[in-house]
């Protein structure tokens, strides 16, 4: 092969380290969208794509202090200006940013090249804190006859499983779940044409020998095939 084709590739391949290098130095933007629509998460995420940051979405849980729009940050951002970016990106989505603060929340670091942004849409409920998300769990039974599990899928359906002999589970009902108002959760099994069980939702803080635990109780409010007492509790640490 010809020296001056040798060094051409040679050249080409030092400017495409350079490149990588120079995207791998960008600032990583985590983006937690777990209450966002798809539109928002597209919406957001092209933008700060197209000021070649690098973008993750995901949809994990949110620390239990942050009630608004967030920009948590690492101390070693090699761009501080990211932030100010992010903030004014974010606006434009329709998604104002109330608060910053560096380092840690919850149990969330940030120590590399690296921001977080936590977003809720306008229509989270203040007063209860609540999101059709947060829902989305599996609930041990209590006083409901057996040992029984209540799980509320993402895409609106239900299943009510109880345990058997063993390790075996027999699936008891399933249907759909609907959250159309504060504090109350409609079952309605599949062959129904209304809703058959309601529950109530309330949340409360408590706490064990290892942390703090935030509840999530659902009182059944109609009889049914379930006990009258029957209630389903999920509880996350803080």
């Amino acid at each position: 092969m010809p020296y001056a084709r040798i060094r051409g590739f040679k050249y080409t391949f030092i400017f495409i380290t350079f490149l990588l290098s120079g995207c791998a130095n960008q600032p990583t933007v985590y983006i937690y969208a777990k209450y966002l629509d798809d539109h928002q998460k597209k919406e957001i995420q092209n933008k700060l794509k197209s000021e070649k940051y690098q973008v993750e979405l995901n949809e994990f849980d949110f620390p239990t202090t942050i009630t608004e729009n967030t920009i948590i940050y690492s101390l070693l951002l090699r761009e501080p200006e990211v932030i100010d970016k992010a903030i004014e990106l974010a606006a434009e989505a329709g998604l104002l940013v109330k608060r910053t603060q560096g380092l840690t929340e919850g149990n969330h670091w940030y120590t590399k090249n690296s921001i977080a942004l936590f977003l809720l849409p306008k229509n989270k409920d203040r007063k209860y804190g609540l999101f059709r998300q947060d829902l989305i769990n599996d609930y041990k039974g209590e006083n409901c006859g057996n040992e029984i599990t209540l799980s509320l899928k993402k895409y609106g359906s239900f299943k009510l499983v109880a345990a058997s002999d063993g390790e075996s589970k027999r699936q008891l009902e399933e249907g759909k779940w609907n959250y159309r108002q504060h504090p109350f959760i409609e079952l309605q099994k599949n062959e129904s044409s209304y809703a058959d069980y309601y529950f109530e939702i309330t949340q409360y803080k408590g706490r064990d020998k290892v942390s703090e635990i935030e509840f999530i109780k659902l009182k059944l409010l109609n009889s049914g095939s379930l006990p009258e007492e029957c209630s389903f509790l999920h509880g996350m640490r803080i």
